[in-house]
């Protein structure tokens, strides 16, 4: 039987013209045509990128029937649009999405979309670190313990406007929300039944034009909530946030108490705190709450050991795409000596705090980019008898060499966590982090 949600949408947007704003390469963009398509809309994809560089997606789309205009944008397409659903990191500022604007052309999220359609409870995560981590926590904690639950928002490889097929009011979705997904919640002025804020560090300067722009985009995970919803707070964030009606319920590291048997670093701990806030606010027995989130085992790509050998222990953290990521990954690891690869492309973001903790560092392996080349002079005076003698602009080379000088120690760490976007070389932080295991295999193998 079809769900009334289902209805609704196909009579509203059968034969009309959706127009996507970035396919991507994550699953999100791939999703929304499908869903559409599927309602009898005619749907049209506009890419900046060619067809070459969205391969992998467009191969996932053969049997959809879709209009792909890439490498660029026309001005036609939005214009013609029944309604546009924009790409998280397409800035609201594009011409085009201006121009749509002005004749009124509605422009969604993904997220906030399915939020404002979604019948059943959200729990919602956001912050600047540990997103992913937490996220995946509290989906764990729900499931374990008898939840009807799914995972969706800013998961790779999830499509969460498919939920709307098949959930009902009784469902819970547990969503990692970025701040560019929350700026549609502010315009639709809703937010989570559940607000997770894990912490707020400077990041997508590159995007933003001040910190203050980013903090309003993530304040929209509260903003809107009523007195029926709770807003779990990092207690170090207490005295920053607005007024809100929900129940504030703040937390720290101290408020899990107990040993975490497969992630490290103290950032884990509030992870850990977190999700202890939410088992208490669904009434989850606590010493059950507590055994799930000990045994969480943690996300790919965040702090993660792929392999020893020859007394050198290999971690990929490729998802540390800032300086405060870097350093609380140096943090986790600090009891070897640390062969750090590090570098990419620029968010803006400030880096003097991380430049200070390279200290603790036994050697620094550089990979190019804008990143790189802003840290660069200021690497020579204060850390020149740590740096090789090259910046690479391959990864291979660059592994092989940390791997070199991790084996003149007594046992280390190659640790690859580069606090700098991946798009210098990758398309993104996860196919950096696919090439980085894929190297590390080949040494394990030799």
């Amino acid at each position: 039987m079809e769900q009334d949600i289902i209805k609704s949408l196909k009579k509203k947007y059968q034969g009309k013209n959706v127009l996507v704003v970035g396919l991507g390469l994550q699953g999100g963009g791939i999703g929304l045509v499908r869903f559409f398509a599927e309602l009898g809309a005619y749907v049209t994809v506009t890419d900046k990128k060619n067809k070459k560089q969205l391969s992998v997606s467009i191969n996932q789309l053969i049997n959809t029937n879709v209009n792909l205009h890439l490498a660029g944008h026309q001005i036609k397409d939005f214009l013609e649009a029944d309604i546009i659903f924009k790409g998280p990191s397409v800035l609201w500022t594009m011409p085009e999405i201006i121009e749509a604007e002005k004749k009124e052309i509605p422009v969604e999220l993904e997220l906030s979309f399915f939020a404002e359609n979604f019948p059943g409870k959200i729990i919602g995560v956001t912050g600047a670190r540990g997103k992913s981590t937490t996220t995946q926590l509290i989906f764990n904690l729900l499931k374990l313990s008898g939840f009807p639950v799914y995972i969706g928002g800013g998961i790779p490889g999830i499509s969460t406007i498919n939920y709307l097929k098949t959930l009902t009011k009784n469902d819970w979705v547990v969503m990692e929300i970025s701040s560019w997904a929350l700026s549609g919640f502010h315009r639709k002025k809703i937010s989570p039944h559940i607000a997770i804020l894990t912490n707020i560090y400077p990041d997508h300067l590159n995007y933003y034009r001040n910190m203050d722009e980013y903090l309003y985009d993530k304040k929209a995970i509260y903003l809107y909530q009523n007195e029926k919803d709770y807003l779990v707070i990092n207690d170090s964030l207490l005295r920053s946030i607005d007024t809100s009606k929900s129940k504030i319920i703040p937390f720290n590291k101290g408020d899990f108490p107990f040993k975490l048997n497969h992630l490290k670093g103290e950032h884990n701990l509030e992870n850990a705190a977190a999700a202890l806030k939410v088992a208490e606010i669904l009434n989850i027995n606590k010493d059950k709450a507590v055994k799930i989130i000990s045994n969480f085992q943690g996300l790919p790509y965040r702090q993660e050991i792929i392999g020893d050998k020859d007394n050198v222990t290999f971690v990929n953290d490729t998802t540390s795409t800032t300086p405060i990521a870097t350093i609380k990954a140096i943090d986790s690891f600090k009891d070897k000596k640390i062969i750090l690869i590090l570098g990419g492309n620029s968010k803006n973001l400030p880096f003097n705090q991380l430049i200070n903790q390279l200290d603790k560092i036994e050697k620094i392996v550089l990979l190019a980019g804008s990143f790189t080349d802003e840290i660069l002079d200021t690497l020579r005076v204060s850390s020149l008898n740590k740096l090789g003698s090259k910046v690479y602009d391959n990864l291979e080379e660059a592994v092989n060499e940390a791997y070199r000088l991790a084996k003149k120690t007594k046992g280390s760490y190659v640790l690859f966590s580069p606090g700098a976007t991946s798009f210098a070389m990758f398309n993104n932080e996860f196919h950096r982090g696919e090439e980085f295991n894929r190297v590390v295999k080949k040494i394990l193998r030799q």
